[in-house]
């Protein structure tokens, strides 16, 4: 057996061709530029491989990324097109290939690591200390013959275009001026904004761009997937869809839990009409790892200190997996991490740590927290960052 190891520039296109075989057959879609972040050849050695009798039959790559949520700044690491070729299935290949993509967190101090999958295949990345966590976002359904219920207002409606400078400065400005996001480089940038099958407009008023609306046709983002900029602007942009019918019979609106003007504009119009994100088409069910619980503390200090404002008390978090102690002090708005431990202790599975601070999965047992720890663990989680859909891979 050869690997897991870093896929070699030669079997790139091997291994695609078997990834679109299993993912893309007969729909015209092609992951290398589905998601050209993850198949960039600057990727090559996070794509993890197993080759036996001359091919490659496993696969599993890792993806970095940044989220910030206010003042805080998480970094990531996304699972993606996770496969075994069908004649070598059930020897573990795949979960070495995945294993291995959790040495490369643990190397690189990538503290999360996030992927979206089906339900009947929870087992298997809960084998690996992957946990299915609750709903994480919403879903919105909207129809053509609803466009009365939003506004059209006085803006220009455009189309972006990526050679336009002006177009890609204005876009790269509302996202960034986003207080919960996923950071993007210009070159992630332009990747996402040329994807096949999305589309994005723009609504101007003055010469200046007040709004950007991201639309797909795919199978893996369809439906409005992202917006940004004026409230009153992404809904002209809304109602502009509907009125020229770029969906046959309307459409899904994919948002975050946090606040977006997306989400404004479509709880105004629609009330109420929300479902949890997990029903859209081409979203899936997230599943998160902790691959260190200091460095995710760490890098959460803001959202700790808000959410334990007027607490006092201290925990201590041990991962029963891996031995990894983390104790949290509250006092005075203020929070510190340590590891070392404290006399009474909460030990947990990583799967269970991962319940616990993302938010539970429907039907997962409840976890066993009691007294003063049960009290000062409720305030402060579940904590939630956004992965905007246009990110995902």
């Amino acid at each position: 057996m050869d690997g897991p190891r870093a896929c070699l520039p030669e079997e790139d296109i091997e291994i695609v061709d078997l990834i679109n075989a299993l993912f893309r057959e007969g729909t015209g879609q092609n992951v290398r530029t589905d998601y050209p972040l993850l198949y960039d050849p600057a990727m090559l050695h996070n794509r993890r491989v197993i080759k036996l009798d001359g091919k490659v039959v496993a696969h599993v790559p890792v993806l970095a990324r940044e989220v910030v949520v206010s003042q805080d700044r998480l970094p990531i690491a996304l699972i993606s097109a996770t496969l075994t070729h069908p004649d070598y299935r059930r020897r573990g290949l795949a979960t070495r290939c995945l294993l291995d993509c959790v040495r490369i967190m643990d190397q690189n101090g990538w503290p999360v690591s996030v992927l979206w999958t089906a339900e009947a295949t929870f087992p298997f990345y809960q084998n690996s200390g992957w946990e299915a966590v609750s709903s994480q976002g919403w879903v919105y359904r909207i129809r053509n013959d609803e466009a009365h219920l939003f506004s059209a207002g006085s803006f220009e409606i455009i189309s972006y275009d990526r050679s336009e400078h002006r177009h890609v400065e204005a876009v790269r400005r509302l996202h960034d001026a986003e207080s919960n996001r996923v950071e993007r480089s210009s070159s992630q940038h332009d990747a996402l904004f040329s994807l096949p099958m999305v589309g994005t407009l723009l609504a101007v008023e003055g010469g200046r761009v007040a709004a950007y609306l991201v639309y797909g046709h795919s199978m893996n983002k369809p439906g409005l997937i992202e917006a940004g900029g004026d409230r009153d602007a992404i809904e002209s942009l809304v109602r502009y869809v509907l009125d020229e019918g770029l969906f046959e019979n309307g459409t899904q609106v994919v948002v975050p839990l946090t606040p977006t003007g997306l989400t404004r504009v479509l709880e105004t119009a629609k009330p109420a009409s929300a479902r949890p994100v997990e029903e859209a088409a081409g979203v899936g069910f997230q599943m998160h790892r902790i691959n260190s619980l200091e460095r995710l503390f760490e890098s959460i200090q803001g959202h700790l200190r808000s959410r334990s404002a007027g607490l006092e008390g201290e925990v201590c978090l041990v991962c029963t997996d891996s031995g990894e102690t983390v104790s949290l002090r509250f006092g005075s708005g203020n929070v510190s991490i340590s590891t070392h431990p404290l006399p009474i202790q909460v030990r947990l599975s990583r799967r269970q740590l991962t319940q616990l601070i993302f938010g539970s999965y429907p039907g997962l047992p409840p976890i066993p927290l009691e007294g003063s720890a049960k009290v000062l663990l409720e305030q402060v989680f579940p904590y939630y960052f956004p992965v905007w859909e246009l990110d995902h891979c």
